[in-house]
């Protein structure tokens, strides 16, 4: 579901790929291949190889530059430091991957048309990679829920797309500022958990609206076991709690400036997530049939309809089959994120990289995965 309409004009974004590797060696190489072969010429690929010790098999091409700092890095926020500081000045715009990412040729295009059409930050629809197995299957009906709930839906609405981490082009300027300010967190704290968390909230602040490109398709890896799940949400966790601060006095300054986007965008994030929320309205419909059938019957109603809604949202999203076959398995991955919530404390010392297990060129991924896009195949033009 896609309508927002662009105008047709003029494409001029000049991208800076930034793809930051940290630890794994050859994980960024199909990614780089599904860059260069874009349809879409004025980019260039800066990858950041950081925490390798071995000398990175060099892949020469006139659209790569490969960063192999030494001493170590050991951050995400300085290796985009580092490549925001030594990146060729032409660059108008910058577009951030994770390595375990996979684009197809019209990613970048799709991505310059909504900056020429004045919008400065840009989400990409990202979605799962890897759809085999329970728990890959359990976290890509996460990202299906989520592209349409806080991506797709709040864009239609008027207000901004959420920031995904991945798949995202932000003015290059613009993202300098942010990420010099999370240099000095780096510096005073050591570790920044989500940097995108505190990007999306300072552009909403600052007026500008995070539009949400549902034809620029981004393939991100999905976690294949459960004790990837503790480390991935204790993380996410933390950035909730942390970032919930600065949400709130989004929501004071949007309510006294009357500012749509404000409002709906940080109401949006300030929401608690799923597991915290639905958990939290069972046990308080539990604490209900001690004190009134009344409203037990209320919260107990509200979570059906929050159930309806879930499924409804991920039907809208063109969900895949396999994906919506994990549901009744979804208590496993609930186990898996109360699990996170003891890993919240160690999140705000250690970043908890996720480690990738899937690859896969995006030629192959492309021919097997095209038609649930067919819907998107004019935006693509």
């Amino acid at each position: 579901m896609s309508t927002f309409k662009l105008k047709e004009v003029e494409l001029t974004a000049d991208f800076a790929c930034v793809i930051t590797v940290y630890k794994e060696k050859d994980i960024a190489w199909p990614l780089v291949r599904a860059l260069l072969a874009q349809d879409y010429s004025n980019y260039h690929i800066y990858l950041v190889a950081d925490g390798i010790e071995e000398k990175m098999d060099l892949m020469e091409h006139e659209k790569l530059t490969i960063y192999q700092p030494k001493p170590f890095l050991n951050s995400k926020v300085a290796s985009l430091g580092l490549v925001l500081k030594e990146m060729e000045e032409k660059h108008s715009h910058v577009v951030v991957f994770d390595p375990d990412n996979l684009v197809p040729s019209h990613f970048l295009r799709v991505i310059s048309k909504f900056h020429a059409n004045g919008f400065k930050a840009v989400q990409g629809k990202r979605i799962a990679k890897n759809i085999e197995g329970t728990y890959a299957a359990l976290d890509a009906l996460g990202e299906y829920y989520y592209d349409f709930a806080v991506r797709n839906l709040p864009f239609q609405l008027g207000s901004s797309s959420t920031i995904a981490g991945s798949g995202m082009s932000i003015e290059k300027n613009l993202y300098r500022e942010n990420i010099d300010k999370e240099l000095l967190t780096l510096e005073k704290h050591g570790v920044v958990v989500a940097e995108d968390k505190s990007l999306q909230s300072e552009l909403v602040d600052q007026g500008h609206i995070i539009a949400y490109a549902g034809a620029a398709i981004i393939f991100d890896e999905k976690i294949t076991g459960a004790e990837q799940i503790g480390r991935q949400r204790g993380r996410w966790l933390n950035s909730y709690f942390g970032q919930l601060p600065e949400n709130l006095k989004l929501i004071g300054k949007g309510l006294i400036k009357m500012d749509w986007n404000r409002i709906y965008f940080a109401i949006m994030t300030a929401m608690p997530p799923m597991v915290v929320l639905v958990g939290l309205s069972g046990l308080l419909a539990v604490v209900a049939l001690l004190i009134n059938w009344i409203y037990f019957f209320l919260l107990t109603g509200s979570l059906i309809l929050f159930a309806l809604g879930f499924l409804l949202l991920l039907l809208l999203n063109k969900t895949p089959q396999k994906v919506l076959q994990a549901i009744p398995k979804i208590p496993l991955f609930v186990l898996g994120q109360i699990s996170g919530m003891l890993n919240i404390r160690k999140a705000s010392k250690d970043f908890m990289a996720t480690s990738h297990n899937e690859i896969a060129e995006i030629n192959d991924l492309w021919k097997q995965r095209k038609h649930e896009f067919k819907h998107l195949k004019n935006d693509w033009k």
